[in-house]
């Protein structure tokens, strides 16, 4: 379902021209949803913590250029995926990203990659970097997965983290939605059973929509975007519990909010002019408790079933 429209053309033919014979199977799941009943966690999340229901890719356009986004709030004018030449090469891109200014300010961070962390994949643009090609240290930051649970365990998180799963655990279809909502819960049970709950702020987004219809169109804020809604969760001991953010966010949204944490400057105008996220916490509220999800937990969501009609 990725990609299918690009530019007011599908596939090469106009859109108002629409395709002879009937659509293939897999056109109805556009106008598809998920709802409580398949994804119970993330709707308990929504509900316990902030969802943002404005929040945007950052480019019209698929995984590596959103990816390159929430690292350096550009994406060095790529509009889709690289060609062979730019795909899986070392040291293609030159820009400056966040990774850098956190290393240069003394922010400690992390790249944890559940697949090939030190090489350069769709959705891991850092290895992808001059800078980090040359730079051994940048390059000991983009770490597996499992550094992730060891670094936990050990009190050693760092500051800022990024973490990406492999295509199993994806939700990318066609792999299995529910499998990837437990590998996200899993990560976060981690973190709400650690000493770091109590000051740390998870940003749960997806690099782009997935292919499915929206009715709410994207704005129009440079030449790259935005591109359609992602979901996206903020979770926090200080997050507005239950509260949906109407705001404008994207990608470089929290981007912005590293920035004016430590004090770093914006990296391009899109971060330099994206809202921070801010309105989206309390900081003076009694901090929200954690929630472990397991499989044995039970949700009560008949608040959200619809009565049935009765016939006249």
């Amino acid at each position: 379902m990725r990609g299918a429209q690009r530019f007011g053309r599908f596939q090469g033919r106009a859109a108002s021209t629409p395709p002879s014979g009937p659509p293939p199977p897999w056109v109805l799941n556009t106008m598809g949803y998920y709802d409580w009943r398949d994804i119970p966690n993330y709707w308990e999340y929504a509900h316990r913590f902030t969802l943002c229901d404005h929040f945007f890719s950052s480019l019209m356009g698929p995984s590596e250029p959103n990816h390159l986004y929430t690292v350096a709030a550009q994406s060095g004018g790529l509009v889709n995926n690289p060609p062979p030449g730019i795909a899986q090469q070392p040291g293609v891109y030159s820009f400056p990203t966040l990774a850098q200014m956190l290393q240069h300010a003394r922010v400690s961070w992390k790249y944890y990659d559940e697949l090939r962390p030190q090489q350069h994949t769709l959705w891991n643009p850092l290895p992808g970097f001059v800078a980090f090609q040359h730079n051994p240290r940048l390059m000991s930051h983009l770490v597996s997965l499992g550094a992730f649970y060891s670094d936990l365990h050990r009190h050693s998180l760092p500051q800022v983290a990024w973490i990406v799963p492999e295509p199993f655990n994806s939700e990318h279809p066609p792999s299995d939605t529910v499998q990837g909502m437990w590998h996200i819960t899993h990560l976060i049970n981690a973190v709400m059973a650690s000493p770091y709950w109590k000051d740390t702020l998870i940003v749960l987004t997806w690099d782009d929509y997935g292919g499915f219809y929206d009715h709410v169109p994207p704005p129009a804020v440079d030449r790259y975007g935005y591109g359609p809604r992602v979901p996206t969760l903020l979770i926090s001991p200080y997050s507005r519990a239950g509260k949906v953010c109407h705001a404008h966010f994207d990608f470089t949204s929290p981007l912005k909010l590293i920035e004016r944490r430590f004090g770093l400057p914006a990296l391009t105008r899109r971060d330099a002019r994206a809202l921070d996220m801010r309105s989206c916490f309390n900081f003076r509220q009694t901090p929200l408790p954690p929630l472990e999800i397991t499989p044995a937990t039970r949700f009560h969501f008949q608040r959200w079933v619809q009565p049935p009609v009765s016939a006249p």
